[in-house]
């Protein structure tokens, strides 16, 4: 895993704007991290590390894209 260093300031942004995207689509579809967690087979802590740090696999995006009910390719797409 890269670490925050190796990352150039607008990937980093990147990766925080992904972080806080998939924060407020749990929170507009009216979840918990816990009700995500169960929902998706992973640790609440888990949900709340992609969600403040931006530590996600790859894996774990298609699951919550999968979950959210949005193409996984709205995930990338710049949030400013």
């Amino acid at each position: 895993m890269m670490t925050r260093k190796e990352l150039s300031p607008e990937n980093y942004k990147r990766m925080l704007d992904l972080s806080m995207f998939l924060r407020e689509m749990r929170i507009n579809s009216g979840y918990t991290q816990e009700q995500v967690a169960k929902e998706i087979k992973l640790s609440r802590n888990s949900i709340s590390k992609i969600e403040r740090q931006g530590f996600f696999r790859i894996q774990h995006l298609f699951v919550l894209a999968d979950f959210y009910e949005i193409p996984i390719n709205e995930l990338f797409v710049d949030i400013e």
